[in-house]
């Protein structure tokens, strides 16, 4: 009930992307990629190191060595969101279960924990690192923060400014027709301008990173905009108990706050930032 409003699109959507994004010899990304028909080959190279830890943001920051840098929007919004989200989950988590005991002895909880192991991180050196049992209350609440955050603010983080990057070529020239230069000094202006991509290429990119860009008709929100007929959180859920609805709402207060915080620091700004605006920031992965 808790994961069911985050993850309901995560498979049609990830289907969909198998076949049409992915797939080997007939992807859309081998029609202007330069690494387009080899991008499980990418997949497969990135999925070496991944691991558990790496879905632990707060954690993942510091290890990139990127928690002090100045002005880093992007970053506070996503911590601002992984610490209500987990103070969200660990009240859910509370409800359903008083004690540690509880967790432990909760045994379809602890067979989804293996399932995801078997079957999600089949052939990966020692499950990615995923535990195999968590029998802690906090270690559960770190768990489905995880999954939650990932699917829906990092997934909206990144997804949601490709075409704000794609739009200016040179920045992210999605392929180059020339190999890469070996030394600085051979680097000139005609050089750059026959490395990057011809104009079709380019219009075709920035047509994909658009509609990849795109909200999906269905999505919700973690906090509602009627301005912009934009669904929140409320209404999307399986809780039944008041203490479960309480939870939701306590949150969906917090996110008010999040909002007001991030449109307090927009203004007077030349380019804002409001990506991670719980009114722009999905609950889960629809496009």
């Amino acid at each position: 009930r808790l994961l069911q409003p985050h993850i309901c699109g995560i498979v049609p959507i990830n289907v969909q992307a198998r076949s049409v994004l992915v797939n080997p010899g007939k992807n859309a990304f081998s029609l202007f990629l330069s690494a387009g028909d080899n991008v499980t080959k990418v997949f497969h190279n990135y999925y070496q190191s991944f691991s558990y830890e790496d879905l632990i943001l707060p954690e993942d920051i510091k290890k990139r060595g990127v928690q002090d840098i100045p002005e880093y929007l992007c970053r506070d919004d996503i911590l601002s969101h992984w610490k209500i989200i987990l103070e969200y989950v660990g009240e859910m988590v509370n409800v359903s279960y008083p004690s540690d005991e509880d967790v432990a002895q909760d045994q379809e909880l602890q067979n989804f924990f293996k399932d995801v192991v078997d079957f999600g991180f089949r052939g990966f050196e020692n499950g990615a690192g995923f535990p195999r049992v968590v029998s802690e209350r906090e270690k559960l609440t770190e768990y489905l923060t995880a999954v939650i955050v990932n699917i829906s603010v990092f997934h909206a983080a990144v997804n949601f400014q490709t075409f704000t990057s794609y739009t200016f070529m040179p920045s992210v020239p999605c392929c180059m027709t020339l190999p890469p230069p070996q030394q600085d000094s051979e680097i000139t202006m005609d050089l750059i301008l026959k490395t990057l991509p011809v104009v079709e290429v380019t219009f075709f990119a920035m047509n994909i990173s658009h509609l990849l860009g795109q909200y999906s008709p269905i999505e919700r929100f973690y906090l509602e905009d009627h301005g912009e007929n934009k669904l929140g959180i409320i209404g999307e859920n399986m809780t039944v108990a008041p203490s479960q609805v309480a939870c939701i709402l306590r949150m969906s207060e917090k996110m008010r706050e999040l909002k007001e915080k991030i449109d307090s620091r927009n203004k007077g700004r030349y380019l804002k930032y409001d990506v991670l605006s719980p009114v722009n920031t999905p609950i889960t992965t629809q496009s």
